[in-house]
């Protein structure tokens, strides 16, 4: 079945909206231009004061140089990234805003995200333990009854110390969260099928996933690919539809190598 949508191409756009855009992106530009000078002027008087201060340091008997080129490079990196998280700001604030209200009507645009890390973990679509969480650039708008959101997140956790010190990537993707009008009773996940029960409790894994049951689906493709837990199994049979259980093949199917789709019913939102 065909479905119209509120959201456009950027071909599709008047020349109004079109100039608009054009006109943030050419403001954009000249500010990346004006970042650049004023960097390379740091860098230049940065460069100066640091020969000034070796040559001193020469006539007190320090011959060493790495102290004044380190205190020298660590100034102008540290510079460079005030300004660049200063231009990310503004450009999130005028381009990024500009384009999503020309692509649909009703369309927002939040830098930050409302989605918080409870939110993520209430999910219940991975059982490994989260410690850092970043959630940016949510889209929201309205379709008939259904209210949705589109945001950019990333889950981490920090393992070990020292050297051994490292970021394990628990979800770095989008989450596309929608909003109806009614209440499921039970929770509901869908994940791939390569996540076994059985590592619950293991590695640092919540214990969530053990208060949902395995449900047996009609489909035995999908089966092969998912994994479907419930609190719920008769609901979730109603909610997974030999329907949606072949868009979500189909879906993954686009997706491809690029990533996994997982699925949560909570409360009242997918």
């Amino acid at each position: 079945m065909a479905v119209s949508s509120t959201v456009g191409r950027i071909s599709q756009l008047d020349k109004a909206t079109l100039a608009k855009l054009e006109a943030g992106c050419n403001f954009i530009n000249a500010e990346v231009s004006r970042v650049r000078g004023r960097i390379m002027i740091v860098a230049s008087v940065v460069a100066v004061l640091g020969v000034i201060v070796y040559g001193m340091l020469w006539n007190n008997g320090v011959r060493d140089p790495r102290f004044v080129i380190g205190a020298a490079l660590a100034i102008i990196v540290a510079f460079g990234v005030w300004e660049h998280r200063k231009l990310s700001k503004t450009y999130k604030q005028i381009v990024v805003r500009r384009v999503v209200s020309a692509l649909g009507q009703g369309l927002t645009y939040s830098p930050e995200s409302r989605f918080t890390k409870q939110d993520f973990l209430d999910m219940d679509l991975f059982n490994l333990r989260v410690e850092q969480w970043r959630a940016e650039d949510e889209v929201g708008g309205r379709r008939n009854a259904v209210t949705y959101s589109i945001l950019e997140a990333k889950a981490t956790r920090t393992e070990a110390s020292g050297k051994n010190r490292r970021t394990i990537t628990i979800f770095k993707g989008v989450i596309v969260r929608l909003d109806f009008n009614k209440h499921f009773h039970g929770h509901t996940v869908v994940v791939p099928n390569s996540e076994s029960q059985i590592l619950g409790g293991l590695f640092g894994e919540s214990s969530s996933r053990r208060s949902k049951e395995l449900c047996r689906m009609e489909n035995v493709e999908f089966e092969d690919a998912y994994s479907v837990y419930s609190t719920d199994q008769q609901e979730a049979r109603y909610i997974l539809t030999p329907k949606h259980m072949e868009l979500i093949m189909e879906a993954q199917a686009l997706l491809g190598a690029h990533g996994d789709l997982r699925f949560s019913f909570h409360d009242n939102s997918m």
